[in-house]
């Protein structure tokens, strides 16, 4: 009774539950089941899955099986979670956050993935799938729903046969508005966590015969919501801040409130294309060849106290600029028969980074511009063979060899006199003439800014994975594997004091994984199960001294955890998804400027973790059904930082809570209506920290989303 759901995980259609590899897909469908229209909002749904950012919804930051960029939130930085749009290499985490609308699936792969996605794959994979033309008839949908915080929102996407069984076109588009969830009492200030985005897609697919199969692809997505609130939590006695002299208690504000004068926004404007050629030699070879290219502008301005305080109006305020062009280019061979699968291939991805921030400290008494360009160059060749033994054993054996380059060039950063602030984020005060430089200078003569030197940092691995699996005669299998990942050296991109530390080596990764797939009591419930053990290395983290962020490496963690995922259909009408995870992540060595780390829990990793939904049919009235969804998620306590609860940090974690979801939807083969919420309870909770304690005299938070409601109507033709 429980259906396949066919991945594309090891670049090749198979059923979810014959690759050897903890994975896990979700569709469209399930993703509006329960409620998630956005990346961020992804924690828990998968096992040893989080999502958080200092940024809302703005450049999320993933981490699996404890492994993520952790506290390191420059934007510069690549996440060590590859993140792919339809099997392309996304560079750019403020890409990240992707509008979720007209997707086959998304499809998460845990743990290092060495060989296929091999760039930055040290904790794993996402890979999130379109929906492509079908080649026959034309069809589509339309959808628009309504919540509070005058929430509105308005999805369709148009399929469409040009030349019958040859030539499809589907495009799509989402548009999302509403007010910020929490209450900003400035005066004349907008409330902040707004919605302001729009975003589209084209896919042209052209398949002329059997053995050709083309498939362009352009998009486009623009977002401008107010920041993220910032709840600033005052170390003393009862949250007061001695800095800003005053505390939250203090002037009344909920949980759901801030006070903060000269509010930002999350700009974010991109657009790429992608050409995806197949072509099939014969029925056992198939030729791929992907390009892709994608240009994203990024511009963060924020107010990062939350308080207005009546000695300084605007401790800190900030505009991180960032223009980023992405390119990839992937050749892949594959070889397949009915015991031989072999796939080879060449990838190159280049990336930009052209950064432009400014910094106004203690109302200008500090102001301080830094801009550099990174470029990023990965170069790799891979092949993987999986070879069946007999009737029931395979082995998988996959090696990759990737070369990157880096170059940090052009870098100037200097500060300009306070008597230049203007109360106002006003870039044009930043004169490169009377600035006093930390790295590079300014030729008066000739009235143009000297660049410090060119910086490079080069790095070289072979990764891969091996793999055995044993499947029974009723399709059930066992498997056990090794796999190693690996991340390239990165630049600081906060050091703007000079160039002393701004450099980290390589990670890398070594897990070793078993675990069992099947299905039981006449295909009832599907069952899948992992255990493992990881050996990280060189892990690049931050580390806070005063007011300038460092980019240091761990020596050694490990990581050691068991997840399952299970569906129970006991009735046609009725099917339960529940999946959970322990996670027991921990350095062995670590040492920073506070203090010996090891024996600390890594950081956005929880020790136990859960969700589940139920998919109940009530009743069938005229030509539709009744459904009910509820959900869950369930989060054990996070840390935000390396430190945990050290150096007085007490502030910088959430503890264990749960969120609850439901949906209530009547729907036929044209219309459809639904009734949703998202966290019933209201839970509050943070979604991440950051230490300002040095700096401000606050511990700088960033709460969750309350209870949101509202309904949708929606259209199928």
């Amino acid at each position: 009774m429980s259906g396949d759901i066919i991945v594309t995980a090891q670049r090749r259609s198979e059923s979810m539950m014959r690759v050897p590899i903890a994975i896990s897909a979700i569709s469209q469908d399930d993703l509006a089941k329960r409620g998630i229209t956005s990346t961020a909002q992804l924690t828990g749904t998968i096992p040893s899955l989080q999502v958080n950012s200092p940024y809302g919804d703005s450049q999320p930051n993933f981490t699996i099986r404890g492994i993520g960029v952790a506290n390191e939130h420059n934007p510069n930085q690549a996440s060590p979670v590859g993140v792919y749009f339809d099997d392309a290499y996304i560079a750019a985490r403020a890409a990240h956050g992707l509008q979720l609308y007209d997707l086959e699936r998304i499809e998460v792969l845990r743990g290092p993935q060495g060989t296929l996605y091999g760039r930055n794959t040290t904790g794993g994979t996402i890979n999130f799938i379109s929906r492509r033309p079908t080649l026959s008839g034309t069809s589509g949908d339309v959808q628009v729903g309504y919540g509070n915080y005058n929430n509105f929102t308005a999805q369709g996407a148009l399929d469409t046969t040009l030349v019958k069984d040859v030539v499809g076109l589907r495009v799509s588009a989402n548009y999302a508005k509403g007010d910020g969830y929490i209450k900003n009492i400035a005066p004349g200030q907008p409330d902040l966590n707004s919605t302001n985005s729009v975003a589209a897609r084209a896919i042209l697919r052209i398949k002329p015969d059997d053995k050709l199969d083309i498939t362009l692809k352009g998009t486009y997505g623009r977002s401008n919501p107010t920041q993220a609130a910032i709840y600033d939590l005052g170390t003393g006695a009862n949250g007061f801040n001695p800095v800003l002299g005053t505390s939250r208690a203090a002037k009344g504000l909920g949980f759901f409130e801030v006070d903060s004068a000269r509010v930002g926004r999350s700009f974010i404007e991109s657009y790429g294309t992608e050409l995806i050629v197949k072509y099939n030699l014969n029925e056992a070879i198939q030729l791929t060849s992907l390009t892709s290219y994608d240009h994203l502008k990024q511009a963060f301005s924020q107010e990062g106290t939350g308080l207005e305080s009546p000695v300084f109006t605007q401790p800190l305020d900030t505009l991180y600029g960032n223009v980023f062009t992405m390119f990839n280019q992937e050749l892949r061979a594959a070889y397949s028969d009915d015991r031989t699968n072999v796939q080879a291939g060449l990838y190159y991805g280049y990336d930009k980074d052209a950064s432009d921030s400014y910094y106004w400290l203690f109302d200008g008494a500090a102001m301080i511009r830094q801009k550099y360009d990174q470029v990023r160059r990965s170069y790799a060749a891979f092949t993987q063979a999986d070879q069946k033994i007999g009737s029931h054993l395979s082995v998988t054996l996959g090696l990759r060899y990737t070369h990157d380059t880096g170059r940090y060039q052009n870098y100037e950063a200097y500060q300009v006199p306070a008597s230049a602030f203007t109360g106002t984020r006003d870039i044009s005060a930043f004169s490169p003439a009377s600035g006093t430089y930390f790295f590079g200078g300014y030729d008066a003569a000739s009235g143009q800014l000297v660049s410090g030197p060119t910086l490079k940092l080069d790095s070289s691995a072979l990764t891969g994975r091996a793999a055995i699996n044993y499947t029974f005669d009723d399709g059930k299998m066992l498997y056990a594997s090794y796999g190693r990942g690996y991340r390239a050296a990165a630049f600081c991109g906060q050091c703007f004091f000079g160039p002393t530390i701004i450099t980290t080596k390589p990670e890398q990764v070594d897990a070793y994984e078993i675990g069992a797939k099947g299905r039981f009591f006449d295909r009832m419930l599907s069952l899948s199960l992992a255990g493992f053990i990881m050996n990280y290395r060189n892990q690049q983290i931050n580390e806070t001294i005063g007011t300038e962020t460092l980019l240091r490496n761990v020596d050694k963690s490990r990581i050691q955890g068991v997840e399952a995922e299970a569906t129970l259909r006991p009735a046609k009408d009725l099917k339960l998804n529940l999946s959970g995870s322990f996670l027991d992540a921990t350095y062995q060595a670590l040492q920073l400027s506070g203090g010996d780390l090891s024996g600390q829990r890594l950081p956005y990793a929880p020790r136990w973790s859960a969700s589940g939904s139920l998919d109940w049919t009530m009743a069938r009235i005229g030509d539709g059904t009744v459904t009910l969804t509820p959900s869950f998620v369930y989060t054990g306590l996070v840390y935000f930082t390396p430190y945990n609860n050290l150096a007085g940090n007490v502030n910088l974690h959430q503890n264990a809570n749960t969120k609850i979801n439901a949906q209530l939807s009547y729907n036929t083969a044209h219309y459809g209506v639904r009734l949703w919420v998202s966290n019933l309870t209201n839970a509050k909770t943070f979604a991440d920290g950051l230490d300002e304690r040095a700096s401000f005299g606050y511990d700088y938070l960033i709460q969750t989303a309350p209870r949101t409601f509202g309904a949708s109507l929606s259209y199928h033709f």
